[in-house]
């Protein structure tokens, strides 16, 4: 008994012994090999500098060549509250100088005074212009005969087509209908309630959209980062115009509709960014609305053909 417990002891302190000259022995090669270790971190600290710096750099460069885009394009769109946008308006009141207060011109002083006190010139603009759109779109649709979705909607994207421009604006409205054609197309076997589909036909739109945006990332197109966000939603959210119409009619019925809502955006976004009409509206507001109010009477009142119809039933007409 006595011999095993020395045996147990002798081996224990032999391993402990051993234990510690191995440990003696693993610390300066673990040294050895922690030299070469922190000289690649190093290295790999002095990669990582280089890289970060030429990174900064492509991204310096790359900022440094957009930037000037989109400031210029924003110094140029009536949409943006820009301070260029605004001394331009402000510059052109004050070489249209009025008198007093009177019963002719009580807008002129009270938009010269609201925009005294920091109303931006071009929103008093835009909301002055408004009503003048929703005309052209009413007489569009009585006297012409260009149906559309609605006055809101071509009005609405009218806005955005100014936004984005016009050659911008149709091609992501073009991508919008595409997007929600093919996810009309996938959905259609779900039988889904119309809102939960309408959400959905909202986010395949969506995702197709992102996708585009970070493909044309990639090509030497820096319009594209000159769009802003709300006319893409604006855009977007007129798919369920689209989704209506389609299930309202047949597919080209909703061709027609949308080309002719493409149509009265575009001439009605044209009106808009016309700068001469900016300058009268903002000079001659009560002018102007009672300019509209009256052809909006007047086209309320019309009862003929229009000259769609005219064009349409003309060999019966002369005949």
């Amino acid at each position: 008994m006595y011999n095993t417990a020395v045996s147990k002891r002798i081996l224990f302190a032999l391993s402990f012994f051993v234990l510690f000259s191995l440990s003696g022995v693993v610390t300066p090669v673990s040294a050895q090999l922690a030299t070469p270790s922190a000289t690649l971190v190093a290295t790999d600290g002095a990669s990582a500098t280089e890289s970060a710096t030429a990174t900064d750099s492509a991204t310096a460069t790359i900022s440094a060549t957009i930037t000037p885009i989109v400031t210029e394009k924003k110094e140029k769109d009536i949409t943006e509250t820009t301070p260029k946008t605004q001394d331009k308006l402000v510059e052109f009141l004050n070489q249209h100088p009025i008198g007093g207060l009177s019963w002719y011109n009580p807008l002129q002083v009270g938009i010269r005074r609201a925009i005294q006190n920091g109303i931006p010139a071009n929103i008093i603009v835009l909301i002055l212009l408004f009503p003048v759109i929703t005309a052209v779109i009413s007489l569009a649709r009585h006297i012409i005969g260009l149906k559309g979705f609605g006055i809101y909607t071509p009005a609405v994207l009218s806005v955005a087509f100014l936004s984005t421009g016009i050659l911008n604006g149709i091609v992501l409205f073009l991508v919008t209908l595409v997007a929600s054609t093919i996810m009309k197309k996938l959905l259609r076997r779900l039988k889904l309630q119309y809102l939960p589909r309408t959400a959905m036909m909202l986010w395949g739109v969506s995702v197709f959209m992102i996708l585009i945006l970070i493909g044309l990332s990639f090509l030497p197109f820096p319009v594209i980062f000159t769009i802003g966000i709300f006319p893409i939603l604006i855009i977007m959210l007129l798919t369920e115009d689209f989704l209506g119409s389609q299930l309202a009619g047949s597919q080209s019925e909703a061709r027609q509709l949308t080309i002719e809502t493409l149509i009265i955006a575009v001439v009605c976004s044209v009106i808009i960014g016309y700068e001469p009409l900016q300058q009268f509206v903002l000079l001659q507001p009560e002018l102007t609305l009672i300019v509209v109010a009256a052809i909006n009477m007047l086209v309320g009142r019309y009862t003929g053909l229009r000259f769609m119809e005219w064009l349409r039933f003309r060999t019966i007409i002369t005949n």
